[in-house]
């Protein structure tokens, strides 16, 4: 190719530029020499140059450099070379005068000053990289720059010591979150980027005999891998997914490239390292599994479909136990009261869903059959994969040696099949060993026949390199240039290569790998060995709102007391037949485990057969207040209230639980007509189906996050839209059934379609709030046994506390549907001593953090030295907020 040359162009030499700390360029020193510049990838640049004690000037005379007395520590350097400019800080001067006096200035770019920057230990347990940035670098010049969308959705555990300093912390960023730092000196900004949007290949090729001067390749096998075991969510392993039934994928071809045989088993070419009788072993393998994994994967999806269908059938007999609980707590308050032909009724209602559920336990108990069946054939076949290999304990023992363990471990995946093919996309890169290459070239920028090459030469970017007696030929990314102005050199360092192979040598490749058989790479396991988390996590838990009619909680000596679906049941751990049950109303006490109930405490009266102790005498008894009055007099007891709360610990109306817990839908569809009453009705329970709906989506992002794919959170979701568009948006004759111009007419509808909206997502809700209790209670048992390890290092690190702040909410510190107005107050302890009223008002730092994390500085700024105490309503909440306090004590 022809290049035409601009000879109107200057070379390109660096130019020095000397500067206040303010920026403000004093002069220019061209007068150095012995000058390297060296920058780096994602690292801090270093400027090395020297500058003679003496000059000549333009009268010929010897003069002190003036420069000797203007460089000095901590003063800046702008570098200038073609497009490239960046400020250094001066950090050390040598003078050396053994040959020829000279003034050697070592500087580093302007990102070195962070280092000077100390920081306060802090760990945070799932922080993202922004927040966490900001965090690092508030009390200095520095900001966050530009950062690219790949890191915005990812959050990492973090730890400081009080050893770091900024520039180490920011660097230790970058690992975290595996990206590139672009430090933008000029505008003291820190740019986080991924490694694959940074550089391009710009056509540069430098070979034996252009360009090139030298080359060295160094082979590093610090991360090679042969068998990659890989683990997710909880322990989740891919042995189900792969065909082999092996926690690991295992590759060996690169110990077994370039062996080769022909179709008859006869060795074309040997491998470097393994024997042929090896590699044929291996091969043999390779070939049995591809023979066999369509039929495991043919079993894999046969055991898909019948998981699924097993759901299915496990959320109907969830249904129908769920009847027979309700049916249950109906024969206990029929029992209390004494209605003959109504416990009649109930025990055969009772008899009939026993028998239903003992149908469906069928069904549940013969797909769990049929799975294991399916476990077994998956089983012998993998079995037969290993039984006809080939390989013999001395070829297992030569196999030893090339069997290279690591793991990888990432908690968000949940689904095996999924962690399978991430298994093979991590596999895929750490494979083989990292291949790392020095080369050194021609400096383009002194000669005008290299002006072609001036702006090839970038930092990030690929350039292929070439180079015949070595074999090489790699694409490359520069990850480190080094300019010797001095002797008219270019050092590049470049990595993350990838070899260009032909066509041949690719399909070798990938004819040796092998679908079989295995880094500990911690992407997200947050640290539960902090006192403080184990101490939150606990607290969240209690603070849960909790269902107990879909979830029973024990409490008392020896779980003496349950609350469920049946209601409250209170035992006696020494007479476990004795009994007290609280339900719709019914306070009812049996001494046979609630076969018969002889005393009761109803709305209409006390039953009993005897009373034992003081009782009240007189004609009538009354307690009132202006919120109702219980009445006891010739006519029994009587009770009027606006409402009547029987409030759990939690805070939960129980009355309400045990109204809600009825039969909604029969009560509606029983003649086909829905009249304006019973709309009305209907959209009283709509809003209490809203109003789930928001808590379990709530409690659905804590649980799972992102990773929220999962069969029964998608049913659910579906069956609530679903609801939604039968009363408000699907046409019942020529109007929507809950409709507002709706309201007030009688609509007919189509009882089984009616029925089954319902059903489908009061079922969708059961099974959804099933699986939130489990996953609750793993959270609860994981919190229950860390409690007890820390709770001696709990009370040591509160015995050391020297400072303490306490945050009281008077009106609780969760709130939904915007219904937000409450006064949170701070208390500070000095050790046990509260010193909160000897505190100024300044002392008291607020700040509020939106949704995403981020500080409202408007917010803060406003409630500026307004004491311990703020209000919070709604009009401080746009959508979720975070309220903190910090104590400034002098």
């Amino acid at each position: 190719m022809f290049l035409e040359i601009d000879f109107s162009k200057r070379k390109e030499k660096a130019r020095y530029y000397l500067a206040k700390p303010n920026e403000t360029i004093i002069s220019h020193i061209g007068e150095k020499f012995n000058d390297k510049l060296k920058i780096k990838l994602s690292d801090i640049n270093e400027l090395n140059f020297s500058i003679p004690y003496y000059i000549v000037n333009d009268d010929g005379v010897k003069i002190k450099n003036k420069h000797i007395d203007l460089i000095r520590e901590k003063m800046l350097i702008k570098v200038k070379l073609n497009k490239y400019e960046e400020w250094f800080i001066v950090d050390e001067i040598e003078e050396d005068g053994e040959e020829d006096d000279v003034f050697n200035i070592t500087a580093f770019s302007r990102g070195y000053e962070l280092r000077n920057k100390t920081l306060y230990e802090f760990t945070e347990d799932s922080i993202g990289i922004v927040e966490l940035a900001n965090k690092i670098l508030e009390k200095t010049s520095w900001t966050v720059g530009q950062v690219d969308p790949i890191f915005l959705n990812l959050y990492r555990s973090f730890e400081v010591n009080d050893d770091d300093n900024v520039l180490d912390a920011i660097r230790k960023v970058a690992e975290t979150f595996n990206a590139v730092i672009v430090w933008d000196t000029e505008n003291r900004q820190i740019h986080f980027r991924d490694i694959a949007n940074i550089g391009k290949f710009r056509g540069l090729t430098i070979n034996y005999g252009k360009l090139l001067r030298s080359i060295k390749r160094n082979r590093t096998t610090d991360e090679m891998v042969t068998r990659l075991y890989v683990y997710g969510n909880d322990g989740l392993t891919i042995s189900n997914a792969n065909p082999t039934g092996m926690e690991y994928i295992e590759d060996f071809s690169f110990f077994m490239y370039p062996f080769e045989m022909d179709e008859n088993g006869n060795v074309i070419k040997s491998s470097y390292y393994m024997s042929d009788n090896l590699c044929k072993a291996i091969i043999n393998h390779q070939s049995i599994v591809s023979t066999i994994t369509p039929q495991i994967k043919s079993y894999l999806d046969d055991k898909i479909q019948k998981q699924t269908q097993l759901l299915t059938e496990e959320t109907k007999l969830n249904e129908l136990q769920l009847e027979l609980n309700n049916i249950i707590g109906l024969l206990d308050i029929a029992k209390a009261t004494g209605d003959n032909n109504l416990i009649l009724q109930r025990t055969q209602e009772k008899l009939q869903k026993e028998m239903e559920v003992a149908v469906q336990q069928g069904i549940v108990n013969n797909l769990k059959t049929e799975i294991q069946n399916i476990d077994i054939h998956i089983n012998d076949l993998q079995q037969q994969i290993q039984l006809e290999s080939g390989f013999t304990p001395e070829l297992l023992e030569e196999l030893n040696y090339y069997i290279i363990e690591k793991k990888i471990r990432d908690d968000n995946y949940v689904d095996e099949h999924e962690l399978y093919e991430y298994g093979l996309q991590k596999f895929n890169e750490i494979r083989q060993p990292k291949v790392v290459i020095e080369a050194s070239i021609e400096n383009l920028f002194n000669s005008l026949d290299y002006q072609y090459y001036w702006d090839k030469i970038v930092l990030g970017d690929d350039i292929k390199v070439k180079y015949p007696q070595m074999d090489i030929d790699y694409m490359a990314k520069i990850i480190e240039i080094e300019y010797d102005f001095e002797n008219e050199e270019i050092n590049l360092t470049i990595a993350n290569t990838k070899e260009l192979l032909n066509d041949m040598d690719e399909l070798k490749k990938l004819l040796y790998q092998s679908q079989s058989a295995s880094t500990l790479i911690q992407n997200n396991k947050y640290k539960w060995n902090k006192i403080n988390i184990v101490e939150q996590q606990v607290i969240d838990i209690i603070s849960n709102e909790w269902d107990a009619t879909k979830n029973k909680i024990v409490a008392g000596v020896n779980n003496s007391i349950e609350v469920g679906n049946r209601g409250i049941i209170i035992t006696n751990p020494d007479f476990p037949n004795e009994m007290i049950i609280i339900q719709s109303g019914v306070l009812a006490l049996s001494k046979d485990s609630g076969e018969t109930w002889k005393t009761a405490i109803t709305p209409d009266g006390v039953v009993a057969e005897r009373l034992i102790g003081q009782i009240i005498a007189g004609q009538e008894l009354i307690i009132t207040n202006s919120s109702g009055t219980l009445t006891i007099d010739t006519n029994g007891i009587r009770v009027t209230a606006d409402s009547f709360i029987v409030e759990s610990q939690s805070g939960n109306n129980l009355v309400q639980k045990w109204i809600n817990s009825s039969d909604f839908i029969d009560e509606f569809k029983d003649d086909g007509i829905i009249t304006p009453y019973e709309k009305k009705m209907i959209k009283q329970e709509w809003n209490k189906i809203v109003d789930n709906y928001n808590a379990n989506y709530e409690k659905i992002q804590y649980f799972y996050g992102q990773n929220q794919n999962l069969q029964f959170i998608n049913d659910y979701y579906n069956a609530y839209q679903e609801l939604y568009n039968y009363l408000f948006v699907d046409l019942q004759g020529d109007k929507p059934l809950l409709a507002d111009n709706n309201m007030n007419y009688s609509t007919r509808i189509d009882n089984n379609t009616f029925e089954q909206k319902f059903r489908n997502y009061y079922s969708a809700e059961a099974e959804l709030e099933k699986q939130l209790s489990i996953k609750a209670k793993d959270l609860a048992d994981t919190a229950t046994q860390l409690a007890q390890e820390a709770q001696q290092n709990i009370n040591e690190v509160m015995d050391d506390v020297v400072y303490k702040i306490e945050l009281t909410s008077s009106n609780g510190l969760i709130f939904r549907n915007n219904n937000i107005n409450t006064t949170i107050t701070a208390r500070v302890y000095r050790g046990k001593d509260d010193i909160t009223d000897t505190l100024p008002p300044s002392a008291f730092i607020w700040k509020k953090y939106d949704k995403d994390g981020n500080l409202d500085t408007a917010w803060t700024n406003a409630h500026a030295g307004v004491g311990n105490v703020i209000t919070v309503s709604e009009l401080d909440v746009q959508q979720r907020a975070t309220f903190k306090c910090e104590i400034d004590i002098v």
